[in-house]
């Protein structure tokens, strides 16, 4: 735990410009903004005026007090840094207390010492989002249904309840994992201590559920549906099965861009490695269920030796099941960018499994190490060295750890604040990706967003990448009549996802023109262009665009 907080401590402590570029998505920004907009009133809103359910709210809700504190931006968001931080910290604990639990000290310490220096734990605990905390969540879940069983309770059952249900509030998808433990419990039992489990579960998200279920129809995060129409595959294709295979190959280890892209340009071999991940990770799963079953039998027939390790291995074995089904779901979901912070839940059950296979290799004392001992411990040796020298890199490089066609993209304060210092006090402006510039702009001009991630009033987005076809077209048609009824007058977003905007076929009844302000480099190497708008109307009836400065 100190190795892991000195590490994460270390990179804090660089300048927030550097962070920002390297290890910050855009979506940190929402959800920031939005528990600013709790803490000074005016409810979960990203933009000031439309309420929206587009955010995972734990995180939301921890931060508002932040905002009643202070109004310093980037303090705000170091706050927050810092928080997730020490939550990843904590996540090293109990990673160490269910592999104990499991298999041992060798267990635990190897867990432990994974976690500790795993640079996808560091870079998700370092992007500011709901991750970290969502994986406390997850891996707490499991270490607090293993508690409960040891000595039944209804108060210790009411606490895993608790514990489900702040798990749902950081995110949705941990739904899976709640109803998977809960099978695992009605099969090996007792099963009456669901009941007051259920019962605080449901109290936990009756606030927030109940309110997302009067102001839009459906306690699911209305982000998700916005975002499943960004999907630039169609579901279950080669090339999403490659990319999501791909975003967890190098495991808690690493995140291999090489390995990754390799995949995305051969998705046959891409959709094999696919379907052996998720083999494997059924067979752990059943290789624990049946442990479980094993010890329990033996512990019911007088084995004394065998302790309370039934209701670990049941309880970890939703983790693996877990991890197969967040795989199959986002290679049905699409969005393939997002795919690192999307499946780090993965993370949890592959870490668990390493470390108590590599329990099992250790020689007992008085019997020698055999070759197969120290070709593996070699091997284990190899993957944490590239831990640490990725480590290494996040702390001494300038370069940016994400890899824009493969993550999500970084960068976005330098871009909010020169559009937000160019714009005019009072000016509205829209993009797609509008969290940085919702956040660093809020009281000085207006940020609509065009994607509809924050803002479900927005039409299904334009896809980048795809042909412009008559869908396609007609998309962009229904964005510019939005904007033109939000009386937007800037546009400010990567030149892909402008030059549709300014080059719609004459057949619609849609068009804007304008003149670029400005455009620089967003790093590594998208370039972002800031326009002001001076007509809607006919295709046939544009003003002419003037020419760029320059």
């Amino acid at each position: 735990m100190i190795l892991a907080f000195g590490l994460r401590l270390a990179l804090l402590a660089q300048p927030i410009a550097h962070l920002d570029r390297a290890f910050i998505p855009d979506d940190t920004y929402y959800t920031l903004s939005i528990a600013r907009s709790i803490a000074h009133g005016h409810g979960p809103t990203a933009d000031g005026t439309t309420l929206t359910s587009g955010f995972q709210p734990l995180l939301g809700f921890l931060m508002i007090p932040v905002y009643w504190l202070t109004d310093n931006l980037d303090l705000a968001l170091r706050i927050d840094l810092f928080l997730l931080v020490v939550v990843d910290t904590l996540i090293v604990a109990i990673l160490a207390w269910v592999a104990f639990r499991l298999a041992g000290r060798v267990a635990a310490v190897v867990a432990a010492a994974i976690w500790a220096v795993s640079p996808v734990a560091t870079t998700m605990a370092l992007g500011g989002l709901e991750t970290s905390l969502a994986l406390l969540c997850e891996i707490g879940l499991v270490a607090a249904c293993i508690w409960a069983n040891d000595r039944p309770s209804t108060r210790r059952w009411a606490v895993v309840g608790v514990i489900a249900g702040l798990a749902v509030l950081a995110r949705v998808d941990a739904l899976l994992l709640v109803g998977l433990l809960t099978l695992i419990q009605f099969w090996r039992g007792p099963r009456r201590v669901l009941i007051p489990a259920s019962i605080m579960g449901v109290l936990t998200l009756a606030p927030w559920w109940g309110w997302c279920a009067v102001e839009f129809g459906t306690p699911v995060p209305t982000s998700g549906a916005a975002l499943h129409q960004l999907a630039t595959y169609a579901p279950f294709s080669p090339h999403n099965l490659a990319l999501v295979a791909g975003a967890v190959s190098g495991g808690p280890f690493g995140n291999p861009t090489a390995l990754r892209t390799w995949l995305d340009d051969a998705p046959a071999l891409g959709t094999i490695l696919f379907v052996a991940l998720v083999a494997a990770l059924l067979a752990i799963a059943f290789v624990w269920l049946r442990r479980a079953l094993l010890t329990r039998e033996a512990r019911e027939g007088g084995a004394r030796s065998v302790g309370g390790a039934d209701s670990a291995y049941a309880a970890a074995a939703a983790l693996p099941v877990f991890a197969a089904g967040l795989l199959f779901f986002y290679a049905w979901f699409g969005v393939w960018y997002f795919n690192t912070r999307y499946l780090a839940p993965v993370q949890l059950g592959l870490v668990l499994a390493i470390s108590v296979f590599v329990s099992r290799l250790v020689p007992e004392r008085r019997r020698p190490a055999g070759i197969r001992f120290f070709v593996l411990a070699g091997a284990f040796g190899i993957a944490m060295s590239a831990a640490v020298v990725s480590d290494a890199a996040m702390l001494w490089g300038d370069a940016p750890s994400s890899h824009l066609s493969l993550d999500a993209a970084t960068g976005f304060r330098l871009a909010a604040r020169k559009v937000t210092g160019i714009a005019p006090e009072g000016s509205v402006v829209a993009a797609y990706q509008s969290g940085a510039l919702g956040y660093f702009g809020s009281g000085r001009i207006t940020v609509i967003n065009l994607d509809g991630v924050v803002d479900p009033n927005a039409p299904s987005p334009y896809v980048p990448g795809r042909a412009m076809t008559a869908e396609q077209q007609r998309r962009v048609a229904d964005t510019l009549r939005y904007m033109q009824r939000r009386n937007v007058g800037w546009l400010a977003e990567w030149d892909v996802l402008v030059r549709p905007f300014l080059s719609i076929d004459p057949r619609w009844d849609i068009a804007v023109s304008g003149h670029e302000v400005t455009r620089f480099k967003q790093l590594p190497y998208v370039v972002y262009r800031l326009l002001q708008l001076t007509h809607y109307g006919h295709p046939q009836a544009r003003a002419p665009a003037a020419a760029p400065p320059g």
